[in-house]
């Protein structure tokens, strides 16, 4: 039974945020947690946690809200990140290599577009990410996602050390068996305060587990990422048909097979499709994207896409209402809707910075959500071709898209519940506009059906809930009791429990 300690009301009193409750950014939860509050050092992370553990209640961290599922929720000690946002020193005496110029140590609470300005200056980028920016960096990571592209994994695969906070506020220092820290020499304390012990842990499997354990296994305080030298990307997006990339020389095909996706030259290191649901003049229409990377400055271009394609896709962040009575009343034009923003899209070349070239823009504003499901990359035209027939059925039902529908390709993962964990991976990402008749059941529609016929697997932050108790996690996740093992290890008292583990009825202390 919970009950407002003197610990809860200490912090009700302190907390610096304005009001009492938590809402996640497509306001799919919602939550009034005991306290919430925004930690400011990893004192002050140890000091909770410690408490949390004494007074047997759970604690939990937010990234910045952009999960849809309930991955980030308790109902007890809630905390948020905004105040563990700086980059910090690595000591490098402490590294086996201490000539590692691309590692860098940053607070766990940065957001993935703080992170990129500070890289950007330093001469360093990212490898890969997704196509949004507002996410803290390890609330990304500990969900799963990803960029695309078969060279690179989700962005879990670019941490090379992490320090977390665990049951009664003991701090970990986790890394693989082969770890950039020389544990010989390692002086077991923390960089910022040698008053703070730090225990060394370089093993495989807990490496793996803590990466992408959907934020319950402790409270991550600062994380090492192995990042690029600065580069630029070239971006070529075509506008093609679903029967010209599926065939032999058409490009999925030749993904698949392992065959160089151009004919000749460079060959695209980022690539990504995205499709119409509805056939339009008797052929689906298919946007292939293809990005060039090169460590020499490219020219940058002003506009991306068809001219205007900017201000339009601005426009519909703003008329988002009247957009959503046109599809619910005039189904018929939805069809027309997506075929329109697939061709504004297409264009010869756009270059740029990397991290810009990631980011899909303005569009990112709209009040949208979306749904995730990945697949062995060979089963990717069987997969695609059902959620056509899903989507033409759900159009029979009366409930149609609002947005053109996103294929990603990502690396197998090591990360043991990540969705791209052991095979290499593609992804099949629905969005919606929030408020579109029947966006629900279109969403469990293709959910439950894509994961019954091809046990495909939901991405942590946008499945819906999508999983119900442990048996379909087990069935998707081929590692899924490595990682229970590692998960009670480090939670031996439910203190990370949540919302998430009560409804994958893993909690300690289920309620």
């Amino acid at each position: 039974m919970r009950s407002l300690t003197m610990y809860a009301l200490l912090f009700f009193a302190t907390a610096s945020l304005s009001g009492c409750y938590w809402e996640n950014f497509s306001k799919t939860e919602r939550v009034e947690p005991l306290v919430l509050t925004a930690p400011d050092s990893i004192e002050s992370l140890i000091e909770h946690v410690r408490e949390a553990t004494q007074q047997g209640l759970r604690i939990r961290m937010t990234g910045s809200g952009h999960s849809h599922s309930d991955v980030a929720v308790t109902e007890d000690v809630l905390l948020r990140p905004i105040q563990l946002i700086d980059v910090l020193a690595l000591d490098r005496e402490r590294l086996l290599d201490p000539n590692a110029s691309h590692l860098v140590r940053v607070e766990s609470g940065i957001t993935i577009r703080a992170l990129n300005t500070y890289l950007d200056d330093q001469g360093l980028a990212l490898k890969n990410m997704g196509g949004y920016d507002g996410q803290t960096i390890i609330g990304a990571a500990m969900t799963g996602t990803h960029g695309s592209g078969l060279d690179y994994g989700p962005i879990a695969s670019q941490i090379a050390s992490l320090q977390v906070v665990v049951d009664a506020g003991q701090v970990l220092q986790i890394e693989p068996s082969q770890g950039i820290t020389n544990a010989a020499t390692f002086p077991g304390t923390l960089e910022e305060n040698p008053g703070i012990p730090v225990t060394l842990i370089q093993n495989d499997t807990l490496f793996n587990a803590i990466k992408v354990s959907i934020g319950s296994m402790g409270i991550v305080y600062s994380v090492v990422l192995e990042t690029d030298s600065r580069f630029w990307l070239e971006e070529k997006r075509t506008l093609t048909t679903w029967d010209k990339i599926k065939t032999p020389g058409g490009f999925l095909h030749r993904l698949i097979n392992g065959v160089p996706l151009d004919d000749e030259g460079p060959q695209p290191d980022y690539y990504e499709l995205q499709y119409n649901p509805y056939k339009v003049g008797g052929e689906r229409s298919i946007l292939v994207t293809k990005r060039y990377k090169s460590y020499e400055p490219l020219d940058i271009d002003t506009e991306r896409g068809q001219p205007g394609t900017t201000f339009l896709s601005g426009l519909i962040t703003v008329f988002e209402k009247p957009l959503i009575w046109i599809v619910d009343n005039l189904q018929f034009i939805a069809p027309i809707l997506v075929e329109q923003s697939l061709k504004s899209q297409s264009d010869d070349s756009y270059k740029n910075i990397s991290y810009k070239i990631f980011n899909i823009g303005v569009v990112n504003y709209t009040d949208a959500y979306a749904m995730e499901m990945a697949f062995d990359v060979n089963e990717s035209i069987a997969a695609i071709e059902r959620a056509f027939a899903l989507g033409e059925q759900l159009q029979v039902d009366g409930i149609v898209h609002s947005a053109p529908v996103s294929i990603r390709f990502v690396k197998a993962a090591d990360e043991l519940i990540a969705m791209q964990q052991g095979r290499d991976t593609m992804i099949i990402e629905f969005i919606m506009i929030n408020g579109i008749k029947g966006d629900r059941q279109l969403f469990n529609t293709y959910a439950q059906t894509l994961m019954e016929e091809f046990y495909a697997r939901p991405h942590w932050g946008l499945d819906f809930k999508l999983l119900q108790g442990s048996d379909w996690a087990a069935t998707v996740f081929p590692q899924w009791h490595t990682w229970l093992s590692q998960y009670e290890q480090l939670n031996p008292n439910g203190t990370f429990d949540g919302r998430v583990t009560d409804r994958l009825g893993i909690s300690i202390n289920p309620r």
